[in-house]
This record gives structure tokens, sequence and C-alpha cells, in this order.
């Protein structure tokens, strides 16, 4: 069992375990010192009944004689991986439970075994809630991300005992005593200041200022897109490499070193300004640089950066920097499970505002959209992003919305086979929309972005229409050659055409009506297509056409005879002309860039 002091710890690691996840008691389990049982170490919610019943003689057996004497917590112990119960009731593998859960009255469970990098194995976390539950991926990695807290506090105490009587048995000077005990006690006073600010819930705000001040140096906390998440301190911050230096070979190789080691490496710039990667342990003083890895479910989720140190971090003080970006990892664990539910709710609020016919309850959804920060009574754009091939395409809200610019952060939901986004209705939204598609392009190169901006829908019974026709526009130019931003807010009785026409059979109409023009101008170098055009654009006015053309008006007569003998049709009929008005409007989608 551990010390007293460390008892107060895992209670609260156990009760932070609760109120993360939900879960309405927990407990910190830890074998005996003969390897045979489990006991309760910490707990938070648990009945005196039911910790008694679980104690002494009742403890868990960790290796039973069969499934009649065998628990969860025995079998993540055993096999070192997080074990999950979603109905007791059907758990007959498990016979301990049959006497446990009825005293406690819990349903489910989740137990997460206490990994301690240099004593193996110490017990388990174990979660319980009073009702049958599915536990999620997300679920799964906080119970083990606490887990490792819980064993890293266990693993202060044997470090501490360990230090202490490696120090006897040598003999060390008293300097060395004294200065032993130093470090031991300043990693244990940081290690206590990191559970304090983890149980306290300050965020990562809280974390990077507390590191920044024991370290000295300015702390940055980046996500694998390169968005600084939390920096400090407020005066006399000194940032990270930027993006140039990031692309030279020496930053760029200790990234990668990163990657692979999943501990702190050292990047140096020197006093030239030139950046390079140094030896760890350097005396590179006030130009040291120092990332640290931020995992999350075994992937780099962030980084950690720290820059220019009173000096260069001993081992001790590197360790507690590796602590420290696994309790970032848990607060963006907590921020990504936040995101992955805006993006369902977000997802599931375009669904029904895009209901055929209009949103059924209109209230409820213009209600359910304030609560995301949308007023969907303005004015909105309807965007319609589309990736080929098609297919499942991960974080790619995410990337939509930090490419996006600040205050005017779209709602974004997936529908059908492509992503939804709703601008407020404003300027600069073509340039906002180029930057998203770049952006896009970056994170999925092996696949290929279109972009349709569709009408502006005035009220939430419009969104409908204006998403078809933005559809219908991506659906169209990805039957010829998908990529790039294709604009049709501004069509007319085309957009009706295309927000109701099969892609195929638009093409094909075009293609039949326009071939005889651009033949000719293909084979005589004519101005054919872009007269008729111009034309149309100036209401039909030859006079117009010549201005805009800088050319004779009995050129431009000229020209639209040569149009109506090719294709046979005159064009002082409107519905030539709307015919004409659709086939260019569709060679525009189909080839535009």
């Amino acid at each position: 069992m551990p010390p007293s002091r460390w008892t107060g710890v895992l209670a609260g690691v156990a009760e932070q375990a609760s109120a993360l996840i939900g879960f309405d008691h927990c407990a910190v389990w830890l074998a005996e010192p003969g390897g045979a049982r489990l006991r309760v170490a910490g707990s938070w919610g648990l009945s005196r009944d039911y910790v008694a019943l679980v104690s002494d003689t009742g403890s868990l057996l960790i290796h039973p004689a069969g499934p009649q004497l065998d628990s969860p917590a025995a079998e993540a112990y055993r096999a070192g991986r997080t074990v999950t119960v979603s109905d007791v009731g059907n758990a007959a593998r498990y016979g301990r439970l049959r006497h446990l859960a009825p005293t406690q009255g819990y349903r489910a469970l989740i137990a997460a075994p206490l990994h301690a990098p240099d004593a193996g194995t110490l017990g388990a976390v174990v979660g319980y809630s009073v009702a049958a539950r599915e536990f999620g991926a997300a679920d799964v990695d906080l119970v083990e991300l606490l887990a490792d807290q819980a064993a890293l506090a266990c693993e202060a105490a044997r470090l501490r005992n360990d230090q202490q009587s490696v120090i006897i048995a040598l003999s060390r000077t008293n300097a060395e005593l004294q200065r032993s005990r130093a470090l031991t006690e300043w990693a244990e006073q940081q290690h206590r200041a990191l559970m304090r600010l983890v149980l306290d819930e300050v965020g990562l705000a809280g974390l990077v200022t507390a590191l920044a001040d024991t370290l000295g140096a300015s702390i940055t906390v980046e996500d694998r897109h390169g968005r600084v998440l939390a920096r400090a301190p407020v005066t006399g911050y000194r940032p990270p490499p930027d993006a140039a230096a990031r692309r030279r070979r020496p930053v760029r190789s200790a990234l990668e070193a990163l990657d692979r080691r999943n501990e702190v490496v050292e990047v140096r710039v020197d006093r030239s300004g030139r950046p390079g990667a140094s030896a760890v342990g350097h005396p590179v003083g006030r130009d040291g640089v120092w990332v640290a890895p931020v995992v999350v479910g075994g992937e780099l989720a962030a980084r950690l950066w720290v820059t220019n140190p009173r000096a260069a971090p001993a081992p001790v003080e590197r360790r507690v920097i590796e602590r420290f970006a696994l309790v970032v990892a848990l607060e963006v664990l907590k921020a990504q499970y936040l995101v992955d539910v805006e993006e369902r709710l977000s997802g599931d609020l375009v669904g029904d505002l895009l209901h055929p016919g209009g949103p059924q309850h209109l209230q409820g959804v213009l209600d359910r959209a304030a609560a995301l920060g949308h007023d969907l009574a303005r004015p909105h754009v309807v965007a319609v992003l589309g990736l080929d091939p098609p297919g499942p395409s991960p974080r790619l809200t995410e990337v939509v919305r930090a490419a996006a610019r600040p205050g005017a952060t779209p709602l974004v939901g997936p529908h059908e086979d492509v992503l939804v986004l709703l601008f407020p209705d404003g300027p600069g939204l073509d340039d906002v929309l180029r930057g998203v598609l770049a952006h896009v392009e970056q994170a999925h190169p092996e696949r290929t972005a279109t972009i349709a901006i569709g009408p502006v829908a005035d009220g939430p019974a419009e969104h409908g229409s204006a998403y078809r026709v933005a559809r219908g526009a991506v659906r169209l130019r990805r039957t010829v050659r998908p990529g790039g931003l294709v604009d049709v807010r501004d069509l007319g009785l085309a957009a009706f055409l295309l927000e109701e026409g099969a892609p195929d059979t638009l093409r094909r109409f075009a293609r039949n009506l326009l071939r005889p023009v651009v033949a000719h101008d293909d084979l005589r170098g004519g101005d054919l297509l872009p007269t008729l055009r111009a034309w149309l654009a100036a209401g039909c006015s030859t006079s117009a056409t010549a201005r805009a053309l800088v050319v004779h008006p009995n050129t431009v007569g000229y020209r639209i005879a040569s149009i109506e003998k090719l294709t046979g049709r005159s064009l002082r009929g409107t519905d030539t002309r709307l015919d004409l008005q659709l086939a260019l409007t569709v060679r525009d989608i189909v080839r535009i860039e």
C-alpha cells in the first residue's frame, strides 16, 4: 500500500476521473507486495460497506482459480490492457461482480492498468457507472491517461525510497547527499504542484504558465497543425523556431527525432540566427530550444516548446517537462473530446436544416444553432466541399475550421457525400474559401478538393435549395475535372436547372448545343464563343457588346449570325438565349480553374 500522503492523491485521481468521464464511483487498486491480491488504495464515491467488502479476505485475487472468482480489475492488471463491461448483468466471465456490484449498485465499469516505466504494472484504475453504458475510444484514452498519473504518483514514492537507499549504500559525501536530496525534493515538489494543477482544473493556460515559471522559460503548446493553443509568459515571451526555420534540415531532423523517440529533444538556434540541432545537454544558454511530444492514443497530437530557459534543463528537469507534456495530452484530449461533440452536434444540425421541405422544428434548429454560436436568422452563404476520390476524411471539419478567419467560423457538418459550410454573408468570403481549399489540399494531398459557393440563403427555409444548387455544381464539376473553386451564387434560372438536373444530362446538353461553335473556334481561331458570352451578358445589345469587345458593331452582328447558322437556331428567341446561357454556365463549371 502507498504511504498515507499518497492515498489522498490517489483519491484525488479517482475523483478527477469521475468528474472528467462521468463516473458515479471510481477506485485506484494496487497490488499487494506478494502479488496475490489487489486492494483499494484510494477511491471516490464508494460506500464504506463496499470498501469493507473488498478489504482483507474479500480483496480481489489477481490469479483466481476460475471465472467464478475473476474480476475486470484483476484481468486489466494481468493482461496489461483496459477492460470494459457495458452491463454487469451480461458479464458471466467475472463471477466476483455478482457479489460486488449489488453492494454498490453499479451496472457498468472500465478498468485500466497502472503502468510505471520502471516498476511494471502496479494495479488498476476502475470507474463505475450505475447505468449500463458503452465506453468509447475517448473514454478509454482519458482513463488510461489518468491511470498513468496514478502510476506516476506511486512511482515517485518508490523513487524516493530507492534514491535514499542508493545514497546510503554508496556512502556518498554530505555534499552529494544534499544535492541529491535537493533534486529529489524539487522533483517531488514539481510533481505535487502538477497534481494540484490537474485536480484544480486550471486548464492548458494554467499548466503552461506554471511550467514557464518553473523553468524560467517561454512555453508554447501547438497542435498538430501548428496552431498555438497556449503560451507563456505574457511579458518577455520568446516564440519557438518559425516555419522557415523548421523547413531547414537541422530543425526538421530534430522534429523527426521527436516523433521517433517520444521524449524531449533539443533544438538550437546559434548566435548568428542559424538554426541547428545540438547534442542533448550542450550548454547553449539562452539560445536553447527544447521540444517535447504530446501524444494521445499513440499519435502525436501537439508539441510543447521550451524556449530560452535560464539554463539547459538537467535530466530531472527534462523529466518534469515530459510529465507536463503528459498532462497537456490530457488537456488536448479533453479539448478534442469537446470538438468531437461539437462536430456531432453541428452535423445533426446541418442535417435537420437541410431536411427536404425545410426544418421540421424551426425554432429548435435556431436555438441549437445559437447554442453553438451561429445566428441562422441572418443571411448565410451555403458552400459545399467535395473530395475525390470520395470516402471518410478524418479531421476534415477540424481542418476547415482552422483555415477560416477568426470571428467567422462557419457552421460545418457532413451531409450526404459532401461537407456543408455555412458562412454569414459578408465581404471577403472568396479569399476565406481559397484559404480553406489550400488547407484541405495540404492536409489531404492524395485527394482532390472541390468547393462550390452556392446562393445566399436569407432564412433557414432557403438553405436546402441553396445547398442543392451548390452540390449540383460540385457533382457537375466532378464528372469532368474535379478540383478548384466554383462560384454559382448568381445564376438566376440556371440555378434551378443545376439544382434539379442530373450532371450527365446537363453536360451532354451543353456539349451538344455548343459543339459546332466550339469546333469553329478551335479550327479557325475564331471568337464566336467569347462574343456569345459578352452578348448575353450585355442584355443581347449589339452596340454594348461591341464596346465591351472593342470591335465594330457589324463584327458583332456577323458573329451572332454565324452562331445562328452553326447552331441552326435563331437568337431572337428567348428560349434559345436561355438554352445558350445555361450551356455556357455548365461549360464554366466543368472547365473553370
